[in-house]
């Protein structure tokens, strides 16, 4: 009896370390509701609206707006000139930079055969010019994170999933802003840098059409760009990409219609990238405070804290959102939702012309509309609106799949099941 009382108080057993894992992740959920319904409260709001507002006026008072742009300045240069090429080589797919524009450069990823994507060597590209080949595709990116999240690791990159079944792939990189390009709006990135792109890939591949594939608001960008020059898209997918923005009640879309933009950007010309992570890190507390010690409390291979932490340097990774571009997703996008109206005015091609309405009716390609169905950064309803909205195109499909927003990217199941079904869709409709 004395035994088998001292066996049941020594070291816990494996059954006990599970019961207790559960009990903590049931303790999660459950201070996660509450953070989540509390931070939706019209007082927090407030309060939050209050404090950015009020802690802007402050640093602008005590001259610090002013530092912060001076040094985002230098940041921009170095980040640009020294570590992006870096960064573009590190654990990346193969590429050559095709087109440079100002900060903004076009990318052309090389094709791999079986043995050079162990060795990481180029081999050759993709001769369009060949028969039946698809269409080149060009991948959007948000402004918000780095554009690597598709190229994140050769075991779960995007890119070389699309590569290896015969698509052309290209890419823009925005780059490092600086306070200097703060006026710069979403209609210069489309009409003048997007067209600039589609016309040089045009050329190049000789292809009379290209794929255009936006991820978040890079899909916006590409809805727009379908809708203003459909002349030049063969086909149209957007993923995990906010269409109803109205429909859109995540956390950080409901902050977004609170604050007050302008006075953010009157003190730091454009949007902090440690701003936008905070924002992320408050939708969910708990889980931040605790994310580092629940990875590391069970072993882990190589591949798994390698991929970790790939993901954890992209996510902070986060470069300045240029100050006038956010203004005008927040003032014309959350808050008034007239992108889905058909009523979004963006600068058009040609500075004399003004401005141009985005019509979503002008978009007749096919369309694909890729969703997350645990997307917590958009809100699949909004995601899903899109497929109703454009009318115009007789050839539309929704995917939906069991991820979240970034999962979609860097889960080993969407690479298994989404991306060849992807690559599919897009031979099937060029």
């Amino acid at each position: 009896m004395y035994l088998d009382t001292t066996s049941r108080i020594g070291a816990p057993s494996e059954h006990h370390w599970k019961n207790l894992s559960e009990v903590d992740k049931t303790l999660i959920a459950k201070s996660g509701q509450i953070f989540d319904a509390r931070l939706r409260e019209d007082q927090f709001l407030r309060n939050l609206s209050d404090t950015l507002t009020s802690s802007s006026e402050l640093i602008k008072i005590m001259g610090l707006g002013k530092l912060y742009q001076y040094f985002s300045n230098m940041f921009s240069t170095w980040n640009n000139n020294y570590v992006e090429p870096i960064r573009d080589i590190f654990y990346r797919t193969p590429s050559q930079k095709i087109c440079e524009l100002e900060k903004y450069s076009l990318f052309r990823y090389n094709k791999l055969s079986s043995d050079s994507e162990k060795k990481n060597v180029q081999i050759h590209r993709i001769d369009n010019e060949e028969k039946n080949m698809p269409s080149p595709v060009l991948v959007i990116y948000a402004f918000i994170n780095r554009h690597y999240i598709l190229d994140l690791l050769p075991e779960i990159s995007v890119v070389r999933n699309l590569l290896n079944q015969g698509l052309d792939i290209f890419a823009t990189d925005w780059g490092t802003p600086s306070v200097y390009d703060r006026t710069l709006t979403v209609g210069h990135f489309v009409n003048k840098y997007i067209d600039s792109s589609v016309d040089i890939i045009r050329r190049i591949t000789k292809s009379d059409k290209v794929c255009l594939l936006g991820y978040c608001w890079g899909g916006d960008l590409a809805l727009m760009y379908s809708a203003l020059h459909p002349e030049k898209v063969k086909n149209l997918i957007t993923i995990a990409t906010p269409g109803d923005f109205a429909l859109d009640n995540s956390l950080l879309s409901i902050w977004t219609r609170s604050i007050n933009e302008k006075r953010i950007l009157d003190t730091f010309g454009n949007v902090p990238g440690s701003l936008l992570n905070s924002a992320f890190n408050l939708r969910r507390p708990r889980e931040y405070s605790h994310k580092y010690f629940h990875f590391f409390e069970q072993p882990r291979s190589i591949e798994s804290i390698t991929e970790f932490f790939a993901t954890e340097t992209w996510l902070y990774d986060s470069p300045p959102v240029i100050g006038e571009i956010y203004r005008e997703f927040v003032e014309y996008c959350y808050k008034q939702n007239l992108l889905i109206k058909n009523k979004m005015s963006i600068e058009s091609q040609n500075n004399n012309d003004g401005e141009v309405v985005v019509n979503l009716k002008n978009i007749t390609m096919p369309f694909l509309n890729i969703v997350a169905k645990h997307d917590d950064l958009v809100e699949p309803d909004s995601s899903k609106a899109l497929n109703y909205v454009l009318t115009e195109s007789r050839d539309k499909d929704l995917f939906e799949f069991k991820s979240g927003h970034v999962g979609l990217m860097i889960g080993k199941k969407a690479h298994q099941e989404l991306w060849p079904k992807v690559a599919n869709w897009i031979k099937n409709h060029s």
